[in-house]
């Protein structure tokens, strides 16, 4: 048997952990403190797909951002196991008695009623259920969290950010969506228009917000910056790999290195292509005044 604490665990992959993970989170941690248990979740380092279908989908979430996230919402301990070949052929009944219960000292369970895992997704919310009537651990089952008539899911926070649909993204995840990196250097186009930007470079993988212009925040060294966000090629100059670019509206200090987040509030136009530069710097002018309208609305 494990050394570990005896824990109760939420079980599920958690990327862009949303509404719908935020419940069962919520009720491992009152199901922990009500049988003096820690409160963990139990995850994956990869997501299943890599493995199972031999691409991931684009995920909303850094490992690191997912760890955060989990723990804010009172869970001790973030569990992430390498979905190897070995764990993806394990039959459902052997990962809870071996890892679950025995490697993990987990003594309750929460998942979400479309929770699949072991071999060929054979394990469900039912079998863990006669498990823990058979092996004596509890099994807590939660319902969806429903949102504008459906069920909340990754797989639709994915869809309204790849459609820019922003305020139903945030509608979802219970906050607005958000993409962090390292600044870098950009080709400093911004700062010969008299609009500079701090240029982000995400981690590959992630999913990334439609093509076009934001109302924005960014976050640095604590400080919430409004902001004008572009994701794009800049085609008016020739394109290029997909960069977030974004002016702080009355900042501009130097930040390259540093860690920054920028939260997506609102689409504001596609991105397109401009006969000139001066054209192009017109429109910037206009996309500043919109989006400060969207922060007033939002009281930021």
């Amino acid at each position: 048997m494990t050394n570990c604490p005896p824990r109760a665990a939420a079980l599920g992959f958690f990327d862009g952990v949303h509404r719908g993970h935020a419940a069962i989170l919520e009720e491992t941690v009152r199901l922990a403190r009500q049988l003096g248990l820690t409160a963990a979740a139990v995850s994956f380092s990869e997501h299943p797909r890599a493995l199972t279908q031999g691409q991931a989908p684009p995920l909303l979430t850094t490992q690191k951002e997912r760890r955060r996230l989990i723990g804010q919402s009172g869970i001790e301990d973030v569990l992430l196991l390498p979905f190897d070949r070995a764990l993806c052929t394990m039959e459902p009944e052997r990962f809870v008695q071996e890892i679950l219960l025995q490697r993990l000292g987990c003594r309750a369970l929460v998942c979400g009623s479309n929770y699949r895992f072991g071999h060929c997704a054979r394990g469900t919310p039912e079998l863990l259920r006669d498990m823990g009537r058979l092996l004596g651990f509890s099994v807590r089952v939660v319902p969806p969290v429903m949102c504008l008539g459906q069920p909340v899911s990754s797989t639709r926070v994915r869809a309204c950010v790849e459609n820019g649909e922003m305020e139903q993204a945030a509608q979802l995840l219970g906050r607005s969506f958000s993409v962090s990196g390292t600044v870098v250097h950009g080709v400093r186009v911004g700062r010969t228009l008299g609009f500079p930007t701090v240029n982000l470079a995400p981690e590959p993988g992630l999913v990334l917000p439609r093509r076009g212009v934001y109302a924005a925040l960014v976050r640095i060294d604590g400080e919430r910056l409004r902001a004008v966000t572009n994701v794009g090629v800049r085609p008016t100059f020739g394109g290029g790999s997909v960069s977030i670019e974004s002016h702080l509206l009355g900042f501009d200090r130097e930040v390259y290195d540093r860690t920054a987040e920028v939260e997506f509030l609102r689409f504001l136009r596609p991105e397109r292509a401009f006969a000139s530069a001066q054209q192009l710097k017109e429109q910037i002018a206009r996309d500043v005044q919109q989006a400060l309208r969207v922060h007033s609305e939002v009281n930021l």
